[in-house]
């Protein structure tokens, strides 16, 4: 038995789901209302016996772990080890990390949780940090006390040494984040001083770093982090998650703002479906940590040209991810701290009117550059290009097109010209030709199908034991992008790497990062779960081929209904009712 199935056979499925869905017992089985969707009926199914779980509103089940994932926003790595805790199973190091590591690990995730509780009674004990929050912002207690608010004593070594007295070293303190170590012999001292703290947890609530500000007008700057650490990583902490997870779920849509403060103030207001990412730019990680949440994405930062330019940038993002981003704009006010002074409904209907991404760029794009010249319509043209190119669906990206198009009144295909080019011109590293698939990545983004298969040849090439989940993947409904790469696989007996290497010259270096992306993304998985996934993910592009063909004879259907061809129409729609009848 490896150590998931341990996990799962330690655990009884009831009483995990039960700490998140009141369940009663009907027959062999347990009932509740869905977690994910609003219901009066139950619909959501335990079974003790078959050691699942089914929810027939929304579709989704499976064992314990993915429970977990679906319920704390968590990938299967993170909820296998916090299963793993409550099962009292040792896991493995995983790969490339040995015992000692993951033992140092815990001693600064353990550093960490002591400083917070260090500061948060520090707080209670200074009366300025305590009308900081309370008066200045207005903040309650109940605020307070749920985010682990602190205060930083204006000391060089007060976190020092309370935590030197609970064994731990300097070394350790300095890899937490928490101290620094001086240039003299003194030893370490403290990184934090004389600031109100913002805890920053994980997904499995744990803090893993802080952010503060200085309570006193001073010269150092006026909001410091931990630096990145084994435990804190910028581009993937996401301040108020822990804290907003269960009302994101809830509402289905989570609102990212720019700063803790105004996390703080939506919460205390009663908004809590709000979190923070670290400063204005908001990360492709974060995105994936969301994601597992909601689909529903709105950014709110500060209606200044950094905030501006950080909802540009998140097209580039949501193109990888089937998310729907909105953005929110702060009409005569500078940050939701400020809108919310004018009271709850203010937000509120600010959060009403936002506009879908690529609306919220054409509508900035119309304000900034003038349409009634050449010159600002071509200004405005190579604007919303990159918007266009990242538009990974068709019929989303025909619809862009033709707007941009009967807004600066030219012919569509103008408009097509400018997603063919690349949004920017990479500074070459030889003299070689780029290769198709280069130049098709450089281009555009994928469909969604194409990153379905993307993710198909990332587990065979990285773990050949899923190389038979090929066998009902059809070559001729491949995308052109991938078709070579599977005909080629469908070939390899997963022993020589470099020799399917050679046979596909011009996507060699596709297939390498591939093959490395595909080992990073699933080291953590057994043998067992890396071929579900496999056959999973073939069953998904099986679907996919499905909807191409569906929207295919729909067109087809609706020419022969406009053409008046009666007979052509009815052979059309029998095979659409297959289809249907397969599903």
């Amino acid at each position: 038995m490896n150590e998931v199935e341990e996990v799962k056979a330690r655990l009884d499925i009831v009483d995990v789901v039960g700490g998140y869905v009141q369940l009663k017992r009907t027959g062999s089985s347990f009932k509740g209302l869905s977690p994910f969707k609003t219901e009066k009926t139950p619909s959501f199914v335990v079974s003790p016996e078959k050691n699942i779980w089914h929810d027939f509103s929304s579709g989704k089940g499976g064992d314990v772990i993915s429970f977990v994932m679906e319920m704390e926003g968590l990938s299967f790595p993170e909820a296998l080890e916090m299963l793993a805790k409550k099962a009292g199973v040792k896991l493995k190091p995983r790969r490339g990390q040995d015992g000692v590591a993951a033992n140092s690990k815990n001693r600064l995730y353990d550093s960490n949780a002591k400083a917070m509780a260090y500061y948060h009674l520090a707080l209670s004990k200074n009366q300025a940090a305590k009308e900081y929050f309370t008066k200045a912002r207005g903040l309650s207690a109940e605020i307070i006390k749920k985010f682990k608010l602190g205060y930083s004593p204006d000391s060089w070594d007060s976190l020092t040494n309370y935590l030197k007295s609970l064994g731990f070293t300097d070394d350790e303190m300095v890899a937490a984040g928490l101290c620094a170590k001086g240039r003299d012999t003194r030893g370490a001292y403290d990184l934090f001083r004389g600031r109100v703290m913002f805890p920053v947890f994980d997904s499995q609530n744990r803090p893993i770093g802080f952010s503060a500000r200085i309570l006193k007008e001073a010269k150092a700057a006026k909001y410091i982090n931990t630096p990145q650490t084994p435990i804190y990583n910028k581009s993937l902490a996401i301040y108020g998650l822990s804290q907003a997870k269960e009302k994101i779920r809830e509402l289905d849509r989570v609102v990212v703002v720019e700063g803790n403060m105004d996390v703080l103030a939506l919460h205390n207001a009663g908004f809590e479906n709000c979190v923070a990412c670290s400063g204005t730019a908001l990360t492709e990680l974060q995105i994936r940590q969301l994601s597992r949440l909601t689909k529903n994405i709105t950014l709110c930062f500060d209606d200044d040209e950094a905030g501006v330019n950080a909802s540009l940038r998140a097209i580039s993002l949501a193109g990888n991810f089937d998310v729907r981003i909105d953005v929110m704009s702060l009409v005569g006010a500078k940050d939701p701290d400020e809108l919310l002074k004018k009271g709850p409904k203010a937000w509120t209907q600010a959060l009403d009117k936002a506009q879908y991404l690529p609306d919220f760029i054409i509508a900035y794009a119309k304000g900034k550059f003038d349409l009634g010249s050449a010159y600002g319509k071509k200004q405005f043209g190579k604007f919303v290009a990159p918007m266009l190119r990242n538009l990974s669906d068709e019929i989303e990206s025909k619809h862009y097109t033709k707007k941009i198009a009967q807004l600066l009144d030219v012919d569509e295909m103008s408009i097509q010209k400018l997603t063919q080019q690349p949004a920017d011109s990479p500074t070459p590293t030889s003299v070689d030709t780029p290769t198709q698939t280069e130049q098709i990545q450089k281009q555009r983004r994928l469909t969604t199908k194409e990153r379905q298969e993307q993710e198909l040849i990332e587990l065979c090439l990285a773990f050949p034991v899923t190389l038979p989940a090929l066998i009902d993947l059809k070559l001729a409904e491949s995308s052109e992008l991938h078709k070579n790469i599977f005909r080629h696989l469908k070939k390899y007996d997963g022993k020589n790497f470099g020799k399917l290497v050679e046979e596909l010259p011009k996507e060699a270096n596709y297939v390498k990062i591939l093959a490395l992306r595909g080992e990073q993304q699933y080291a953590d998985l057994s043998a067992h779960d890396i071929r579900l996934e496999a056959f999973t993910q073939v069953a998904r592009i099986q679907a996919s081929n499905r909807q191409d063909v569906k929207k295919s004879l729909a067109r087809q259907i609706a020419e022969a209904e406009e053409a008046g061809d009666t007979k052509k129409s009815k052979e059309l729609l029998i095979q659409y009712q297959e289809l249907l009848n397969e599903e």
